[in-house]
């Protein structure tokens, strides 16, 4: 696992790395049951306190995209999976919020607004058929 982290973001590091994780696990480029490197090992990769990596675990542990194994360390969560698919549609509703929040503002009717998703979803839809 390879996080790029950017002190001068004007964003928490903590923040950060909570992103990319979750990003990670949202993708699939962290499998379930995968074994997230120990707070020592990350802290060390990245020349952070290892508090912050720890505040990093128990955020992600509290969203359910990981657990915590005594002895054993942190791994990708099974209930990470259902978590992330119900992160992935927060996200999407927020998306589509803020886009219905633009088309307002352009004074876009209901039936414009319709038809491009309609027409965007039809297009998704044949892009995703083999073939």
């Amino acid at each position: 696992m390879k996080l790029k982290i950017d002190p001068h973001a004007g964003v928490p590091i903590y923040k950060q790395m909570v992103t990319q994780i979750a990003s990670a696990i949202e993708t699939g480029k962290l499998d379930c049951g995968a074994k997230l490197p120990s707070i020592r090992e990350l802290s060390a990769q990245l020349e952070i306190n290892p508090n912050t990596t720890a505040k990093v675990y128990r955020e992600l542990e509290l969203r359910g995209l990981i657990e915590s194994r005594a002895g054993s360390g942190c791994f990708v969560s099974p209930q990470g999976e259902e978590a992330s698919r119900a992160m992935k549609r927060a996200r999407i509703q927020e998306l589509f919020e803020k886009m219905l929040g633009e088309a307002k503002a352009l004074k876009l009717d209901e039936q414009d607004v319709l038809q491009f998703l309609e027409a965007r979803a039809n297009t998704w839809v044949r892009s995703k058929k083999p073939g």
